[in-house]
């Protein structure tokens, strides 16, 4: 992330995200296959479809249902400044966390004899006799899939293949997004 001044001369908080030609695998009458190069190694089955990209180095690929496409390839010249568009990614994984990081619980009072500050405290009834799904304990923080709807394209650079959108967007840094337009 980085900060740009817009047009008002405001200061925005803005996400740099590079992008690589995305060029068509296979294709169907209700899903399509993209693919793009990685630093990876090719693997066995995968050295057809690296033919296909021209790429001697990994590959990466996905597949969308109910995707029309006009072109045999994906650019960033198919974003324009002022789009809005949804962001998909995988969050940062935090490990095996508490309640008190993971959602924000207020512990126990430092003072006055109390030994567990950061535990959840009561967990449930006397009448089911066991614990309900769904409740709020310590576990695996972070690692899922996460899709931001509502960012801007602030603008874009064709010569670096460079999107600049407005606002955060999930993963770590050199993580993999799928960028989606809204509008």
């Amino acid at each position: 992330m980085t900060q740009l001044w817009d047009d008002k001369g405001r200061l925005v908080g803005v996400t740099l995200i590079k992008t690589e030609p995305n060029k068509v695998i296979s294709k169907t009458s209700s899903q399509i296959t993209l693919g793009t190069t990685s630093n990876g190694k090719t693997r066995k089955p995968q050295q057809k479809i690296a033919e296909i990209l021209g790429s001697k180095k990994g590959i990466w690929q996905k597949t969308f249902r109910n995707f029309e496409l006009e072109s045999d390839e994906i650019t960033v010249e198919a974003f324009k400044p002022g789009q809005i568009v949804s962001v998909s990614g995988v969050t940062k994984g935090k490990g095996f966390a508490g309640v008190v990081k993971r959602y924000g619980f207020a512990g126990w009072p430092a003072s006055h004899g109390h030994s567990h500050q950061r535990r959840p405290g009561s967990i449930g009834a006397q009448q089911p006799q066991h614990v309900l799904k769904g409740k709020k304990m310590a576990g695996h923080m972070g690692n899922a899939n996460l899709t931001v709807r509502g960012n801007k394209v602030v603008a874009v650079d064709v010569t670096e293949g460079l999107i600049i959108l407005s606002g955060a967007v999930p993963g770590p840094r050199s993580g993999r997004v799928i960028v989606r337009s809204l509008s």
